[in-house]
């Protein structure tokens, strides 16, 4: 009996519906939904002449739960079967549910209807021009239903305050505190790019801050001196922010970067050098930093298909960058110490070698196993050394 539609069957059908949007946005604009019809899984004719007792306790059940007897909900529409056993029989083809309302008390959801309601009408007597936005998203209306006073806020202050050029933290809203903003940026970035006016937004910018005026916090590049000559009043490792590394230009010979905290702490001296580590995707920020051109560079990533991404992003602004372990050699004469890449980029590159991009390609391809990697940190200190040492330009300084 299980197989055919009963209350709970008609009840979740209605719940589909309101989480796809379809009765939230009849909620604020009358779409023609109501009544709904929604067909029923039924029995079939040999059901009713080998099950009838099923049958009709099926068709009991639909009809205690049904509107007629509980005052809201379905109504149900049948059809007559004549069977020439069990003669003449109404059976229920479709549930009806009539109004709007109707749908609300049978799913519960007269409290989310009203808050939406409430929501709504708050937003849009200040912002008229969200009217679209909350007809189309009204279960995000929903989502954020106790912030609409807090986000009103906000919306108000950045439209009073274009291109304010503070930190986040300098925004002095009250009632609403920075963290506040910080967690809410994907609704923010979608609402303020449809309240403020075009010169208010820049609308090239990645970061939320860039976007609205407000001031990034600032990237910080942490390096580590590699010869103890070029230490700053003793001190070997220090971390900048990108605007001054621009105009530091320390006087070194050749530069490594790493993207491991550990590699870069135990790096091995190395005369006339600095190691940059720790950016991640971020080493993007080192574009800036036009003394690094005049460098030798090397490279030192993953053995993965993530590591050759990056290796290729530095290679776009720092063309004459070598990479450092990260060979086939070196990929398998660790297999031990492999690990699974969760997500392997599976694109191409073009700023790779032609040994570089045959070990991308078998990575890509599963040539040694599945989502082969291998952890920069994972290789043996002893293997970082000889690779140290196997740099021609350094190992006769």
């Amino acid at each position: 009996m299980s197989k055919w539609s009963d209350s709970k069957w008609i009840a979740s059908e209605l719940h589909r519906r309101w989480d796809n949007g379809l009765i939230p946005r009849e909620l604020l604009n009358y779409t023609g939904l109501f009544p709904l019809t929604i067909s029923l899984k039924k029995p079939k004719n040999d059901d009713i002449a080998t099950n009838f007792a099923d049958v009709y306790a099926w068709i009991r059940a639909l009809k205690d739960a049904s509107k007629n007897e509980r005052g809201y909900g379905y109504e149900l529409l049948e059809k007559e079967i004549v069977h020439r056993q069990s003669g003449r029989n109404l059976v229920p083809t479709h549930a009806v549910i009539p109004t709007l309302e109707d749908a609300l008390k049978l799913i519960k959801k007269n409290r989310d209807a009203d808050n939406i309601q409430r929501a709504t009408q708050l937003i849009l007597s200040e912002w008229a021009t969200l009217g679209e936005w909350v007809q189309k998203y009204p279960l995000k209306v929903l989502q954020y239903n106790d912030d609409w006073v807090g986000i009103m806020a906000v919306l108000r202050w950045f439209y009073e305050h274009p291109n304010s050029g503070l930190y986040m933290r300098q925004m002095d809203i009250p009632g609403v505190d920075t963290k506040f903003v910080e967690k809410r940026k994907r609704i923010f970035t979608d609402l303020l790019d449809r309240v403020l006016p075009e010169a208010y937004i820049n609308q090239v910018a990645t970061s939320f801050e860039a976007r609205f005026g407000l001031c990034e916090k600032p990237t910080r590049i942490r390096m580590r001196f590699l010869d103890s000559k070029m230490f700053l009043q003793g001190l070997e490792d220090i971390t900048i922010p990108v605007e001054q590394m621009i105009t530091f230009k320390p006087d070194v010979s050749t530069v490594f970067i790493t993207e491991n905290e550990i590699n870069g702490l135990s790096f091995p001296d190395v005369k006339d050098s600095l190691v940059i580590f720790g950016l991640g995707y971020a080493v993007d920020a080192l574009k800036a930093v036009e003394w690094l051109k005049e460098k030798s560079i090397y490279y030192w990533g993953d053995i993965d298909t993530h590591g050759f991404v990056m290796l290729d992003q530095v290679r776009s602004f720092l063309p004459q960058t070598k990479s450092i372990l990260m060979s086939e050699d070196i990929l398998l004469s660790t297999r031990n110490l492999w690990v699974v890449e969760n997500k392997p980029f599976m694109g191409s590159l073009s700023r790779l070698t032609e040994d570089e991009h045959q070990l991308l390609s078998s990575l890509q391809d599963n040539s040694w196993g599945e989502k082969v990697r291998l952890e920069q940190e994972r290789i043996p200190f002893g293997r970082v050394l000889e690779a140290i040492v196997s740099i021609p330009c350094l190992r006769h300084c």
